[in-house]
């Protein structure tokens, strides 16, 4: 038996490797039988035992015939594309999230199911996007392909609601760029000058996904304009002007339901709201006094936001008033106005310097029946040459506070910042994430490393 099934595994082995060096399929076929239809499918046996996302994996049986074509694979529920098959042995790539561990074949009228189950390891890890930087860490601002395009400081990415294969990053002092994940390319949308603006510094869009809302973070004599539009219409390439004469506009962010626009202005601390049917202007409130960074996010239910203050490490939370629709005065959720990174619940979490968030729907909450089902995850990266965190936070509804990546090692000189893909919590290294946003539809992560001028990204398993 033991000999049978080491000339069984030479075999399927044998034709694999024919058909990796580039022999012709023929000559594999022509060694195997075509599939009986009236005969029952077999599966012996499968090797290797445990997996992860894209390991090589072969199913040893009976009756699979010899045209990949035919066979319909499920692995842990997810349709796989055979690669090569010779009645006796399949040959196949993993595919992602097939953590169920099932194996299931079907061909013709015939279908069986394997009685054992493969172990499927989760292999979530930080791999590069885009981004060329030379051996000498040279780079430039240059459009192309994934291999050849370069950027300076994606200091901001907004996916479009409309594509998420289509990431929108602001190049800091320079343009709108789009990420194309279908073409694979980097490409220019618009530069400011084109918008006649000099610093944007975050994108926000409409309810209905056919607007881009622009800030300009400047001084309103040297640069009038405080928020443009861009519309889906004119493949927002034509700015049009929505708001002026404000000073400083650090940060804009709609509301998920009543579309009114919220920004915030750095040079009084102020919080305010634009009304989108009158264009009315009111504070609601100013935070800390003036020269304050601020970045508020909508919760996806609108009932609230967190408002981010990237010079003081914290996180504050505005409930939204439904009657009034405006946002109430916040108070601390998350960090305790020091620079760190020590995971915690509310203020016994140090936070360092914090930049972009995403809100993601966390799928154990939803089971659980909980009120609120979405963690917040936030880019913690360098300012003024510190770098208390470089690492992504995942903040939960409760507050708790923990390192969901980088961090992960630490270089010959100790220091815990640099360039390193892998593992989440044990290899990876950022260096200064300024911007983060998450791909529902994918399930993928996207991170603007910012002095390593790169994309990053998570593909969550």
């Amino acid at each position: 038996m033991k000999n049978k099934k080491r000339c069984l595994k030479a075999f399927c082995l044998l034709a694999l490797l024919s058909c990796l060096i580039g022999c012709k399929d023929d000559d594999i076929k022509k060694n195997s039988t075509a599939f009986n239809n009236n005969l029952p499918i077999e599966i012996v046996g499968f090797e290797p035992q445990e997996v992860t996302s894209r390991s090589q994996f072969l199913i040893y049986g009976k009756n699979f015939g010899n045209d990949p074509s035919l066979v319909n694979l499920k692995l842990g529920g997810v349709e796989t594309k055979v690669v090569n098959c010779n009645n006796e042995c399949l040959y196949c790539m993993i595919p992602r999230n097939s953590n169920r561990g099932t194996i299931e074949i079907s061909i013709g009228d015939q279908t069986a199911m394997a009685e054992e189950r493969f172990t499927y390891i989760s292999n979530t890890q930080v791999t590069t996007l885009c981004g060329y930087v030379d051996e000498t860490g040279r780079y430039e601002v240059k459009d192309g392909s994934f291999d050849e395009c370069g950027m300076n400081n994606p200091s901001w990415l907004s996916i479009d609601p409309k594509n998420p294969n289509h990431i929108y990053m602001i190049e800091e002092a320079n343009s709108i760029r789009l990420i194309d994940m279908e073409k694979k390319e980097m490409s220019t949308v618009i530069t400011i000058g084109q918008m006649n603006i000099t610093s944007p510094r975050n994108l926000s869009w409409s309810v209905t996904g056919d607007t881009l809302f622009v800030n300009n973070w400047a001084d309103w004599e040297a640069a009038p304009i405080s928020i443009t539009m861009l519309l889906r219409k004119e493949d927002f390439k034509k700015p049009h002007v929505l708001l002026s004469g404000w000073n400083h506009v650090i940060s804009v962010s709609v509301h998920p339901q009543t579309g009114d626009i919220y920004f915030c202005q750095e040079s009084d601390g102020g919080v305010y709201r634009y009304t989108m049917s009158t264009g009315e202007v009111s504070r609601m409130f100013t935070v800390g006094g003036s020269w304050i960074w601020i970045y508020p996010y909508f919760h996806p239910s609108g009932d609230f936001a967190y408002i981010i203050r990237p010079r003081d490490g914290v996180i504050l939370k505005s409930h939204f008033n439904r009657e009034t629709k405006e946002l109430e005065y916040p108070s601390v959720f998350a960090g305790n106005w020091n620079w760190g990174h020590k995971e915690g619940v509310g203020t016994n979490a140090s936070l360092g310097v914090l930049w972009q968030g995403a809100f993601v729907e966390n799928d154990e909450y939803v089971v659980q029946h909980k009120e609120d089902t979405f963690d917040f995850y936030v880019a913690d990266g360098e300012l003024w040459g510190t770098h208390p965190g470089d690492l992504i936070w995942r903040i939960s509804p409760t507050a708790e506070a923990v390192r969901y990546a980088g961090r992960g090692s630490t270089a010959m000189d100790g220091n815990h910042w640099g360039y390193v893909d892998g593992d989440l919590l044990k290899e990876v290294r950022f260096d200064g994430p300024h911007s983060i946003a998450y791909d529902e539809a994918n399930k993928i992560f996207y991170i603007g490393d910012q002095y390593n001028h790169r994309i990053r990204q998570i593909i969550v398993e």
